[in-house]
Order: structure tokens, then sequence, then C-alpha cells
């Protein structure tokens, strides 16, 4: 990995790279690309190979297959104590330290979630730009992109693949075969074996079926930069994810770039029946007098309260933001 060096080169040019015998490097290279420390995709006819990134990368795709081995169980072990060793740097003034460093950071993943279906309605008047251009808000929007290049596929959830070899079960019952991986990354995903080409409206069935048990839909990108092309489609809960999950965990700050932002607007409708408390990903909604308080500054504008609200009590507005998170206190953690 080190030979390979920044920069993307057929697998002849890495070779030639290293100071060994082919059929050892051979064997090192497959073992990289199965652990999915190496990518490639196909450029002018040719399939050039480059070190992938930490995250998404070398956590991920190792599991993505839904495959199950000694080895394979073994680094989900290992994932786990790492993981839990991160909280012992959650106290003061470690806490206040990794907040200043996460929220002076720009946002690594982005909130699209479905289109809201109903119509928004929002009681103020809002005046609009004199010219504006909007980025695409939406996965639906996404999905219909890259089905009709073909660039489409869905792999294993890394952290459900890694929690359930763990024995711990997901508690919003989340499908494992739910990650949408697009563009060049899902033809190495489909031919190294990690996941299958899909068409647009088997793509539109896993999100409609994790948004309706409590999916976010956060996208990835090229190098973990937002300005980049997409690569991967995650349906997250706050459960198993290993960014919303360890947030609720006290384990990580959240920093997303989002599109919406939910309100409040018929609150005497409101049942109390607590609903969007429950699939909150972030816990941005109390309950005061039996009656709902979105707090703006926590909402990530998943639209899960206004998806799971059944007496539109929810409104939501389109708003393009960042939010920032800071890594909770022990005495807030939502899972233990």
């Amino acid at each position: 990995m080190l030979s390979m060096g920044k920069d993307a080169a057929t697998s002849d040019a890495i070779f030639k790279k290293v100071n060994m015998p082919y059929d050892k490097a051979c064997e090192i290279f497959s073992s990289l690309i199965a652990k999915g420390m190496i990518w490639s995709k196909v450029y002018e006819g040719q399939e050039l190979f480059s070190v992938s990134p930490i995250m998404l990368g070398w956590f991920e795709v190792y599991l993505c297959n839904g495959s199950t081995t000694s080895e394979k169980r073994e680094f989900a072990h290992y994932l786990t104590r790492l993981f839990n060793s991160w909280k012992k740097y959650n106290v003061t003034p470690l806490r206040q330290l990794r907040n200043w460093i996460n929220k002076n950071n720009v946002p690594h993943n982005v909130i699209k979630p479905a289109s809201p279906g109903k119509k928004i309605v929002i009681n103020e008047a809002i005046v609009p730009e004199t010219s504006q251009v909007l980025a695409s808000t939406s996965i639906n929007e996404l999905i219909a992109r890259y089905s009709d290049e073909g660039l489409i596929a869905v792999v294993h959830c890394f952290c459900r693949q890694w929690k359930t070899m763990e024995g711990i079960a997901c508690r919003l019952k989340m499908p494992l075969e739910a990650c949408i991986v697009l563009g060049k990354f899902s033809e190495h995903a489909v031919k190294y074996g990690f996941g299958r080409f899909i068409s647009k409206e088997e793509a539109a069935k896993i999100i409609d079926e994790t948004k309706k048990k409590g999916g976010v839909h956060i996208v990835w990108h090229d190098k973990d930069q937002i300005d980049k092309e997409e690569i991967a489609i995650c349906n997250c809960c706050w459960d198993c994810c290993g960014v919303l999950g360890s947030y609720n965990r006290g384990i990580n700050s959240l920093h997303f770039k989002t599109f919406y932002c939910a309100y409040i607007m018929q609150q005497e409708k409101c049942t109390g029946c607590g609903l969007c408390v429950t699939y909150c990903p972030v816990g941005a909604i109390t309950l005061q007098n039996n009656k709902p308080v979105i707090d703006k500054n926590v909402c990530i504008g998943c639209l899960q309260c206004y998806h799971k609200c059944k007496k539109d009590v929810i409104a939501i507005q389109q708003e393009e933001r960042e939010v920032f998170l800071p890594l909770l206190k022990p005495s807030r953690i939502r899972v233990p």
C-alpha cells in the first residue's frame, strides 16, 4: 500500500513498484481488495486501483458481502473494543476539545431524505431569492440518476452485520441487505463479490422499507468530501449505525449537511403517541405536557418525525444548512 502511493494505477504498474515475487504480490493484492483496503474503477477502458479511505472504506467493505467467518467475527469483536475504548475520552476537558475539532471541520456526510410525498405547509411567508440553484435534495433523485446509468448495487449493512456477529439485534429490526452503492464503486462492489446490481424499483423498495422502519438516508461521497461524487447511501438507524448509533452511545459527535428542517405546526392535533420521539435519531424532539417540541438546532432534517406522525402535526421546510451535534455527556446517552 505504501508503494502504491496516492495515485490510481493498473495492477501491473503497482506490481512493478513492489520488490517481491509476482505470485506473492498477487496474493497480498487480492487480500487487500477482499478486505476493502484497495478499490478499483474503470477509466478509459483500464481498471485502475487505489488505496481506499479508512471511512468509508476499511471498516465497512470487509463485512458488507454478508458472509460470516471466524476471521470476520474476530474483526467484529476488535471493532467493538475499539469503539468502546473511545468512550473513555468522553470526559472534561477532552470532550470539549473533540467537539471544537469536529465542529470546525467540514461535514463529511449529507442527509438526503426520500421525497416528502405530502404537501409541505408552512404558515408563514417565505421570500424567495432572486436566483437560486438548489442541490439534489432527495434520495429518489439520486437513485433515478444512477439507475439510468446502470450503476447502482446493494450490499449488506456493515454496521448491522458487525452487531449481528456480536450477538446484538437491531432495536428497529432493520434489514441486513440495505446499503446502496453508486457509480463506479458499484462496479467494484459487484466485480469483487461485495454486492449485486439492482434495478431502480429494487432500490426504491429498499429505501421505502428502511424509511418505514426508521432509517435515515446518509449519503457518502468519494474520499469523504461532499463536493465529490456520491458513492453510497447508508440507510442508518439510531441503534446499530457506526455514525448515529455511536452518537447515541456518547462515542462521537455529528456534523451533517442537510436540506430540511421539521416544525410543529398543528400541536393541538397531537395525541401524545410519542412516535416522533422514538424515531428521531438524534433526540431533537421531546414531549412537554404531552405535546412535541422540536429543537431546530438539533434536527438533522431526516424527516422521520414527519413520516411517522399520523395526525399531520409536523410540517417541514426545505432549508439547506449545516448541523453540528456535540458529543453527548455520559448522563444523556440513549443507548448503553
